[in-house]
């Protein structure tokens, strides 16, 4: 019996990649001139989005073995 899923790879990029959008926001905001609540927002989304998309990339399944 499995107790963890087998994208747990993915899982973890898409954290760190929420990570570093919530990151950019908090440096880049203020340097544009766009502070509160949004730009944060924007950022979770924007991570959400692009994590699994890197997390794909970064962890193919090997050429012989099925996609999941």
């Amino acid at each position: 019996m499995k107790l963890y899923p087998d994208d747990w790879r993915v899982r973890v990029t898409t954290a760190v990649v929420v990570a570093a959008c919530l990151a950019a926001a908090l440096i880049l905001g203020p340097r544009v001139g766009v502070e509160g609540f949004w730009p944060f927002m924007l950022a979770i989304v924007v991570g959400i989005v692009l994590g699994p998309l890197v997390g794909r990339l970064l962890f193919r399944p090997s050429p012989g073995r099925p996609p999941e």
